[in-house]
């Protein structure tokens, strides 16, 4: 069966290693591959405002992360790259999906509870509540069967099947099942806190725009575990097993070889080596960014000539879906 791809990043603030070798580096493989029949990738601008955001800067961090996505190698070529909130057809459907949705099926949810956890239930309201069904909607409106997620969000993916197989059940077979792509690389951790995912703030991950001097100290002030063998043991070494994940990710050295390499060796060299990778790996990011920073009017034609052809899919799918619902 042929692969139909969905995916998106919030725009807040930006995108740093974790977002690449968890999602972006899976997209760019995923659009290369010869069994794949579309795939759209997304600025998913409608669920960051599920959280504060300031409006006088949110458009530049749209078009930020739009550079990011083309500078790390999404090719409009072969791809969709669109803004959520340029295709109105995403709240449509959700809304639908709305109507045939348990609350039971959202408030169980771990990520419900983590959002407010984060704001300490000052930040409540509907979207953080109902984000899981526009999500929903996001993948089932170009019949996606295929999403590539971290492990934080296997539990939309089933809520995503879930209300497809509900929809299918009231109105007829309309959606097909979606499976998750998960790649090693899908938990990148903090730098800081080996046991949270890597942040876009601080010393806690770091940003593909970050320079090579921001890199270096970053890495160098990151934290280890006790003793001093650098081995891939990621319970009782989380934080040095996390480095070397990236590593791994980013040289052409397996895991077993970075091992052997710094057998013997202390955590600063490592950390000086690592650093070295990241910079050298980022740099050709960096430069593509700068060239496409150059070019604005390119990146708005890319977006809006992607967003009409989603537009197309989406308003075949939205009027599937009115028409057996009696709409």
């Amino acid at each position: 069966m042929p692969n139909k791809i969905f995916s998106g990043i919030r725009p807040s603030g930006k995108l740093h290693l974790g977002n690449y070798l968890g999602a972006i580096k899976n997209w760019i493989e995923l659009q290369d591959k010869p069994d794949t029949e579309r795939a759209v990738f997304a600025v998913v601008d409608y669920h960051g405002i599920t959280t504060p955001f300031d409006p006088k800067t949110y458009h530049q961090q749209i078009m930020d992360t739009a550079l990011d996505f083309l500078a790390a190698g999404i090719d409009p070529k072969k791809s969709l790259l669109i803004r959520q909130s340029k295709v109105p057809e995403h709240t449509e459907l959700a809304w639908i999906f709305n109507t045939i949705t348990p609350v039971s099926w959202l408030d169980r949810l771990p990520t419900y509870k983590e959002k407010l956890g984060e704001t300490g239930g000052r930040y409540n309201h509907m979207g953080i509540l109902d984000y899981p069904i526009l999500m929903a909607a996001d993948i089932l409106l170009y019949k996606s069967n295929l999403v590539p997620v971290g492990e934080d969000q296997l539990p939309h993916i089933d809520l995503t099947n879930e209300v497809a197989k509900k929809f299918n059940s009231m109105f007829g077979q309309t959606f097909e099942p979606v499976k998750p792509y998960l790649a090693m690389g899908t938990r990148i951790m903090s730098l800081q806190d080996p046991i949270k995912k890597m942040s876009k703030t601080g010393d806690e991950g770091i940003a593909l725009s970050d320079n090579p001097d921001e890199i270096r100290e970053k890495i160098k002030k990151a934290v280890t575990d006790s003793g001093k063998e650098i081995v891939f043991d990621p319970d009782k070494k989380p934080a040095i097993s996390n480095l070397m994940t990236v590593y791994h990710l980013l040289s052409q050295n397996s895991v077993k070889e970075i091992e052997k390499k710094y057998g013997g060796k202390n955590y600063s060299e490592f950390k000086n080596d690592l650093a070295e990778v990241v910079v050298n790996f980022l740099k050709p990011f960096q430069e593509k960014r700068k060239e496409l920073e150059s070019d604005l009017t390119y990146v708005e034609d890319v977006l809006m000539e992607s967003e009409e052809k989603a537009r197309i899919i989406a308003s075949s799918t939205l009027t599937e879906v009115k028409q057996k619902m009696g709409l």
